[in-house]
């Protein structure tokens, strides 16, 4: 009692976690890694002076406020002995948000355990985010650091990219940008618990004292900006050019810092090249890219989202060249014209003057020298070939107006589709407002026509002699649902599940084993279809309710009495009506339930499972009232249930909703389909043998012994496989089953296939229920996949099928007593009825 006096005590802690009740919010645990003491060192919990057993500080209040305030990351908090009485586990210390605040200097950094990159390349990759403002990083045996650092999230690999840089403010043994490098060994007094994560390191400040060594960490942006701003103040730069670069160097060559840190300036030197180099790489890159599937597509895609914008000055500019052009040519095209005009005066004045000459001087025309002639005709064919090239010149300019003539024409038909545009945009603006308009009427409307109803309506029931209907009270599908278990191992938590369930059996009467209590829960939860079969009077109704008390499932275990007649699923789900445009549900209370759960899956809530007992399920054919459901029981089902109702047309089915049936062995029910005995499980109920007395005794407690439910996925993921590897001994015996069934000579009669479904579910009940079985008989397992998997399935005629059941017994293991006994009696009753075999359901 000494210890408990009220002496402060300062520790360096993470949140750990809250609890979940009412002070949620306000209360709290810390987890603790360092105790700081009066003398200033800081050292790891309990390794000077014991401090708790659990490494922890109890949170009184303002748990809530620590939370935000410090999220994840490492703090101080001054705490105090508890007042209460101490237990086992329990905290000796306590603490408030008052006493916490934020550490303080280089007091404590984590430590991560990565190789030390380089100062060029300053990056490490985490998968959490530090917990301190400062890190350090071990590598081999030594410690390296203090770094400074900023982070950014990866989305792609869901981990933290941290840049590292050496710590702004300068330790007295370590100069600006540089880091120390320290050996482990010197630092094992002041590391947390390397057996717990994150590991930390305190004393910083006195460890890096006697550093081993100090490393230049200065990265290139910091190269940069010390000494890339000497560049640009100095006068004798003035532009940047490959050849400055070469001036650079010169001047610093000669400084006393050059030859102290030649690497800085070597870095500083290839930054410099590299930007030089970085206008072309940076054009071939984006070049590069836009010849690539990739880089066109986003081209395209930019362009088609932007193409008014974009081709507004491109299309203003080309109708400008065009109507320039069509101008400049239309000028040269009158000028060519005026020349041809001329041309052809010209040549109609000169033929004029040659027709007048010969008619003036017909006499004297042989007086004409040939010579004289060649000339004057050499004259009329130069004339001609300048009209003949002048004309292709016109024809050429003609061709290329009619051109720019199509293209203005184009230019208007645009314009004119533009504004046509715009028109359709006004009346659409236009003609949604008035539905606007339209449906603000009809709501007014309905909302008067309503309100009239309203009042006519008792008036109406009067007359018609109608009372008023009561409101139906809906039950509550909401049950309360275990939070904590005695162990987190999956195993545990199942078997303490068959204790429970086996337990709460017994209390209400119903005596029975271990086995069979594990084997109906194992068979639920990896069946969506589980049938219990036996004569009537055998306690298969019974036991259904039972076990739904011992669930704790309350009105989520719903028990369904099939009725003769049923046809389709509006006898057991319900239908909609047409006339009163409305759903009627069916009096099964099954779309109540199944409503209930859909908006569980809508509202992602976690909650207990829910089970449908269908009693004397084959009074009428399940295929026709069940049929939504039977698609359910596989894996790839979308679990999607169609309702017709309008206003709610499907529901999400929960993988946590699992059907049980009851089936009679008599004349008054329908037989059972190979499609049903392929999807369900059928347990049969002819060796139950209970003590009625006991039970007698026992259903007076049946109120009182509903457990607490749990969790429908739990009770899911508890029963699941994790393998369908089976051991080779029982690998053997599934498999000689499967080949005599399939065998097909003809001395066996028909052949009976056991389907890819059936083999699968025998491997997953056999992987779970196997090892719960394994104290009274390896086989014990098997025997019962046998049983409800396989036997049901044998129907067949005639003396070779006989054979085919005896090659079956012989390769069974005598362990397999409950399959011997069935096949035997399947047998035996076949041979007394005209060799007609088949397992009566």
């Amino acid at each position: 009692m000494n210890n408990m006096i009220q002496q402060e005590r300062k520790v360096l802690c993470t949140i750990e976690k809250g609890y979940s009740s009412e002070r949620e919010e306000q209360i709290g645990k810390l987890r603790v890694y360092f105790e700081v003491f009066e003398s200033g060192d800081i050292l790891p919990i309990n390794k000077m002076e014991f401090f708790c057993d659990t490494e922890q500080v109890f949170v009184t209040s303002g748990y809530s406020d620590i939370k935000e305030r410090f999220k994840s990351n490492l703090f101080e908090a001054i705490c105090i002995p508890t007042n209460f009485e101490q237990k086992d586990g329990n905290c000796r210390y306590v603490t408030r948000a008052s006493s916490c605040d934020e550490i303080k200097g280089l007091q404590v950094s984590q430590v991560y355990d990565v190789s030390l990159p380089t100062p060029n390349d300053p990056l490490i990759v985490v998968n959490d985010l530090p917990l301190t403002k400062t890190l350090l990083i071990k590598e081999n045996d030594f410690i390296y650091g203090p770094f400074d650092y900023t982070n950014k999230f990866d989305e792609k690999t869901e981990s933290y990219i941290l840049s590292l840089k050496s710590i702004s403010t300068p330790l007295s043994k370590i100069p600006q940008y540089h880091i120390g490098k320290v050996g482990i060994q010197k630092c094992i007094t002041h590391l947390s618990n390397e057996k717990r994560t994150p590991l930390f390191l305190s004393n910083i400040k006195r460890i890096l004292e006697s550093i081993d060594e100090e490393i230049d960490f200065i990265t290139d942006d910091q190269i940069l900006s010390i000494y890339g701003n000497k560049i640009a103040l100095n006068a004798d730069f003035r532009s940047f050019t490959k050849g400055t670069i070469a001036q650079i160097r010169k001047h610093f060559s000669s400084v006393t810092e050059y030859r102290t840190f030649p690497q800085r300036f070597n870095r500083l030197f290839q930054c410099l090249e590299d930007s030089l180099a970085w206008d072309s790489t940076k054009t071939e890159l984006i070049q590069t890219f836009l010849d690539t599937k990739e880089g066109k597509q986003i081209l395209v895609d930019y362009i088609s989202r932007n193409k008014d914008d974009y081709f507004k000055e491109e299309k203003a500019n080309f109708a400008k060249k065009m109507e320039e052009e069509t101008k400049k040519q239309k000028k040269a095209f009158d000028e060519l014209k005026e020349k041809k005009e001329a041309l052809e005066s010209e040549i109609r004045k000169k033929t004029r003057e040659r027709n007048d000459f010969e008619v003036n001087n017909a006499g004297n025309l042989s007086s004409l020298t040939d010579e004289k002639r060649k000339i004057i005709e050499s004259q009329i064919a130069s004339e001609r070939s300048k009209l003949d090239s002048l004309t292709g010149e016109v024809k050429a300019l003609e061709e290329k107006y009619s051109k720019l003539k199509e293209y203005d024409k184009l230019h208007k038909e645009i314009q004119t589709l533009e504004d046509d545009r715009d028109r359709a945009r006004d009346k659409k603006k236009q003609m949604e407002e008035q539905v606007d308009e339209v449906r603000a009427k009809l709501k007014e409307n309905n909302e008067t026509l309503t309100s009239r109803l309203v009042k006519l309506k008792p008036d109406v029931d009067a007359l018609c002699g109608l009372r008023p209907r009561i409101a139906v009270q809906q039950l509550d599908y909401n049950v309360p649902i275990r939070s904590n278990y005695n162990s987190s191992d999956i195993e545990d938590i199942r078997e303490d599940l068959i204790d429970t369930v086996l337990d709460s059996l017994n209390k209400q009467g119903r005596k029975t084993d271990y086995a069979t209590a594990a084997n109906i829960l194992t068979t639920i939860s990896q069946c969506q279809f589980t049938l219990f079969s036996g004569l009537p009077g055998t306690g298969k109704t019974s036991l259904a309710k039972m076990l739904g008390n011992c669930l704790g499932l309350g009105n989520r275990f719903l028990n369904i009495p099939v009725a003769r007649g049923w046809t389709s699923s509006r006898d057991i789900l319900g239908f909609y009506n047409a006339l009163s445009q409305s759903f009627s549900p069916a009096s099964t209370g099954l779309y109540e339930l199944i409503q209930h759960l859909s908006s569980e899956i809508e509202d992602n809530k976690d909650s207990a499972a829910s089970i449908i007992l269908l009693d004397e399920f084959n009074l009428s054919q399940p295929e026709h009232y069940f049929s939504p459901f039977l698609e359910m029981a596989d894996p790839e089902s979308k679990r999607v249930l169609t309702t017709g109702n309008p206003d709610k047309a499907y529901f999400n089915i929960p993988d946590y909703l699992r059907f049980l049936g009851t089936i009679n062995q008599d004349e008054s029910v329908q037989s059972l389909t190979p499609r049903l005995l392929d999807r369900a499980a059928i347990v049969n109920f002819d060796d139950f043998e209970p003590n009625y007395e006991v039970s007698m005794i026992g259903s007076e407690n049946i109120i009182n012994s509903t457990s607490e439910a749990i969790s429908g996925k739990k009770f899911i993921d508890i029963f699941k496989a994790n393998t369908l590897e089976l051991p080779a001994d029982i690998e053997k015996v599934l498999q000689s089953v499967v080949l005599t069934l399939r065998d097909d000579r003809p001395e066996y009669g028909n052949p009976i296939i056991v389907s890819y479904r059936k083999i699968k579910a025998i491997r997953s009940y056999y992987n779970v229920a196997g090892p719960l079985m394994s104290m009274e008989s390896k086989y014990l397992g098997l025997d019962y996949a046998i049983s409800q998997h396989v036997i049901p399935l044998l129907n067949g005629y005639g003396q070779g099928f006989g054979k085919r059941l005896e090659a079956l017994i012989l390769n069974l293991p005598d362990e397999m007593e409950k399959s011997l006994k069935m096949l035997k009696k399947i047998l035996s009753h076949g041979n007394q009825n005209m060799f007609s075999y088949g397992h009566n359901l």
